[in-house]
């Protein structure tokens, strides 16, 4: 009997080295407007490369079985308004990669319409753009609480401890001081992605109802 003959092997169609926004949103299930934040707040870079996307691509939503975790839903950054609020000291509103861990903390922790006791009472405290965890915070209590005249409910600045939080490259650090019990919730959060309904930039993930 002769040696078989097979047919030739198919060319494997080369996955596109690059994305366009619309692309990378099907992805990352995202609408486009949620790529251009996490392209200006530098965690994907321009063009958007397909390894990038494929970093962040499969991540598990973040489910909470007992207990809530604090989230605030933040934008890219830009520059804290002075003139409409001269006595907001902060320089950048929103999160970016660069940011040091000061501004980071300043943009992050200050100022939010927020229920005070239930966040302090969470203790932990993620910072997310486009659902991407971007910093997670042990929350220690507040550092003050103001009423802008145009408002009738107060704002809340709390204080707070840095567990993890994302630099160029994606690049997750976790400070030595991170307590240990706190290392571990902290890696899930920055591994996950977060999704909370909320009518304003700080929501709670709450466990499902049974």
């Amino acid at each position: 009997m002769p040696l078989p003959t097979f047919a030739p092997a198919a060319t494997p169609t080369p996955r596109p080295a690059t994305l366009n926004r619309t692309q990378a949103a099907a992805r990352l299930e995202l609408n486009p407007a949620g790529v251009d934040k996490l392209v200006k707040a530098g965690i994907l870079g321009l063009p958007i490369k397909a390894d990038s996307i494929a970093r962040l691509t499969g991540r598990e939503r973040l489910q909470v079985l007992d207990g809530e975790l604090t989230v605030l839903r933040t934008d890219a950054r830009a520059s804290a308004d002075r003139d409409k609020y001269p006595d907001d000291r902060r320089t950048w509103m929103g999160f970016h990669v660069e940011h040091s861990d000061e501004d980071l903390e300043a943009a992050s922790l200050r100022w939010w319409r927020s229920d005070m006791h239930r966040v302090v009472d969470n203790e932990l405290f993620a910072v997310s753009v486009a659902t991407f965890p971007v910093a997670v915070y042990r929350i220690l209590g507040t550092a003050g609480s103001i009423t802008r005249a145009d408002e009738d409910t107060p704002r809340h600045h709390y204080a707070g401890q840095l567990l993890a939080r994302v630099h160029p490259g994606m690049e997750v650090t976790y400070p030595q001081d991170t307590p240990g019990h706190l290392r571990g919730l902290a890696k899930q959060i920055m591994h996950s992605r977060i999704v909370v309904a909320s009518g304003g930039p700080i929501g709670y993930l709450e466990a499902k109802a049974d």
